[in-house]
């Protein structure tokens, strides 16, 4: 199988998750969980940071994924002007069931060897 056929099947796969229309809404998915996995969740205003787009089109976005039920925002202990973000339970099940999908189809890559593969199980 050739590369971009690789990357064409976990595109797909990406696809296929509920919830998510665009790439953008995957990166923002992917950081609000990263951040919420080592027990600091994001604000609006550290997703802004990040880059990813500008905070009118992270606003589009999430007000999208709120509506869709796969973010919610919950009133910060620290300071309750702000938000935090946080994935809910669907948005996990989501990615928790594509995720394997994914890593079948970087299986078949080369680079992504069983030696490695294992390693990162093993991290997980």
């Amino acid at each position: 199988m050739t590369t971009f056929k690789k990357f064409k099947k976990i595109k797909s796969v990406l696809n296929e998750i509920p919830g998510i229309k665009t790439y953008k809404e995957f990166d923002i998915l992917i950081e609000i969980g990263y951040h919420e996995e080592l027990g600091k969740p994001l604000t609006l205003k550290q997703l802004t940071q990040l880059g990813i787009a500008s905070q009118a089109t992270l606003c589009r976005h999430l007000n999208r994924l709120v509506q869709e039920g796969m973010v919610k925002k919950e009133a910060s202990a620290d300071d309750r002007r702000s938000f935090v973000l946080r994935l809910s339970t669907t948005a996990t099940r989501s990615f928790t069931s594509h995720f394997s999908k994914i890593i079948e189809h970087l299986g078949d890559c080369a680079v992504f060897s069983p030696k490695s593969r294992s390693r990162t199980f093993k991290k997980l």
